[in-house]
């Protein structure tokens, strides 16, 4: 089995503006109060770290009679995921709106009704209505962990699948009752300590399963695999004619409809380096070349190659050839300085 850090949540409470701010570690896996005012009613929380690259966050709300039809804002919820990572969260019994910054958006799921997210980092607020008593559980696994689970093409059909893109997305999805259902029951009231954990790792397994068929993820075909090449060596070819700024890997796989994480992988497979460190080596190559050949001036240079900076392109060219691209024109100089004094020197004669 394998594991991966898992990412603390920090909230700064709302419920309770006395409480401040509280660390939900991973590191310090127990039950914790929610600090809902007496007369609002009462809660509590769990996080769970699992193996493979896997967490659960599960709420419960229990609310009073009397703070029915309110809608109760917890919190400002952060956390930054160590990698891209898929988030899902089903909820029983009650209401969850989300605003959130991470892109911006402002949804609303219920039973039914799913949370998606797909992104490198949370920022939201959630809100729980008051009408009916509620729990959330909320599966976060890193694209990674998702890849070595499914494999790489069945991990990126279920993210594409699932309608989530390039990140940062979130999205409410409608999903039958019996798909969540696994995920909903994972958190076990009667089990302990290891036996829970493992528990609730077969029924996390169970829940991806159930999506993955769902949705129609299949096995890769030889179609499917010359499809991407075709993707990666179209890539390829707009990378060579690009000048200046290089696109984000966010972009980039909003243009080809893969994943940031898989586009960089397949493209390492193709041409033997990550799209960012071939690029590097081209643009940088291709300058040596205009420095020996050309006039073009180094800050010229250095912008249309996509550096903010001219120090950025001269430390960048200084540790790929050993000697900074300003020394290349004083030799020419001295060269052309020479060549200029011999010929004087012919002719003089």
């Amino acid at each position: 089995m394998f594991t991966t850090r898992h990412p603390d949540l920090y909230v700064q409470w709302l419920i309770d503006p006395v409480e401040g701010k509280s660390l939900v570690s991973a590191d310090n896996a127990s039950r914790n109060d929610f600090p809902f005012p007496p007369e609002i009613g009462h809660g509590w929380y769990e996080y769970l770290p699992l193996s493979n690259g896997m967490s659960l966050f599960h709420g419960v709300h229990r609310f009073h009679p009397g703070s029915s039809g309110k809608l109760i804002p917890l919190g400002e919820f952060h956390s930054v995921f160590p990698e891209t990572s898929l988030v899902v969260q089903t909820v029983q019994g009650g209401v969850i709106c989300h605003r959130e910054s991470h892109p911006q958006a402002e949804l609303i799921y219920k039973p039914g009704f799913d949370f998606f997210r797909h992104a490198d980092r949370l920022d939201m607020t959630p809100s729980v209505d008051s009408s009916s008593d509620s729990e959330m559980t909320s599966l976060c696994i890193s694209g990674s962990s998702l890849a070595r689970l499914l494999g790489e093409g069945m991990a990126q059909q279920l993210v594409s699948r699932l309608g989530l893109g390039a990140p940062p997305v979130v999205k409410v999805m409608a999903m039958p009752l019996a798909i969540s259902a696994p995920l909903r029951a994972s958190v076990s009231t009667t089990l302990r300590g290891q036996l829970k954990l493992l528990f609730a790792q077969s029924k996390t397994l169970e829940y991806l399963c159930g999506l993955a068929a769902h949705v129609g993820v299949t096995e890769p075909t030889e179609s499917h695999a010359s499809e991407t090449q075709g993707k990666i060596r179209a890539l390829h070819a707009k990378l060579m004619k690009l000048q200046g700024r290089l696109p984000t890997l966010n972009e980039m796989s909003a243009d080809f409809g893969m994943s940031g994480n898989w586009l960089n992988r397949e493209f390492a497979r193709e041409y033997g380096q990550s799209i960012y460190s071939f690029v590097t080596h081209h643009r940088l190559s291709e300058a040596h070349v205009a420095l020996v050949e050309g006039d073009l001036p180094i800050k010229t240079l250095s912008e249309r190659l996509g550096y903010s900076h001219v120090n950025h392109f001269t430390i960048a060219f200084k540790h790929k050839f050993g000697y900074p691209p300003g020394s290349l024109r004083r030799s020419r100089t001295q060269e052309h300085q020479a060549s200029s004094n011999f010929k004087r020197w012919i002719g003089d004669g």
